[in-house]
């Protein structure tokens, strides 16, 4: 079964929708390109990892899927790891819970426990999604990884 979680964001959909598109660098990683339209690619790099993604699905407020297209992923300890998110895809799909309050699901379709990155991934996921994102969009300082 691939990774999900979900998280409770005190804001509008609006506001996670445009950090998930525009403001990847505040709360994930070092990008080189923001997104806002279908097909539009980006690259996310810590150090000397990177994973480039291009943009299946755009639905504004309400749904965008990033599908892992390049990658190049290090990390110490785990062999084979490089590629293994090519092909996988991102999914955030936000829902409305109040007046200023949405509901993120986050799904990375393809990374599930066969993979050598999952024990690695998951935790990373949980942290930068439940607390960065969060974090960045609910006090504007979120805590991305700095290379």
């Amino acid at each position: 079964m691939s990774y999900t979680i979900s998280v409770s964001i005190k804001a509008n959909s609006e506001i996670i929708f445009n950090a998930i598109t525009q403001s990847v660098q505040a709360w994930w990683g070092s990008t080189n390109a923001t997104v806002s339209k279908l097909n539009d690619e980006f690259t996310t790099s810590f150090d000397k990892t990177f994973w480039k993604f291009k943009i299946l699905e755009f639905n504004p407020n309400s749904k965008i899927v990033w599908q892992c297209i390049d990658a190049k992923h290090i990390h110490s300890g785990f062999d084979g790891i490089e590629k293994e998110w090519i092909g996988t895809n991102v999914e955030w799909k936000l829902k409305k819970k109040s007046h200023n309050e949405t509901i993120l699901n986050f799904t990375h379709n393809g990374l599930v426990p066969e993979l050598n990155c999952y024990e690695i991934c998951c935790p990373a996921w949980e942290r930068f999604v439940t607390q960065s994102l969060k974090s960045f969009v609910e006090t504007g300082k979120g805590m991305p990884h700095l290379s």
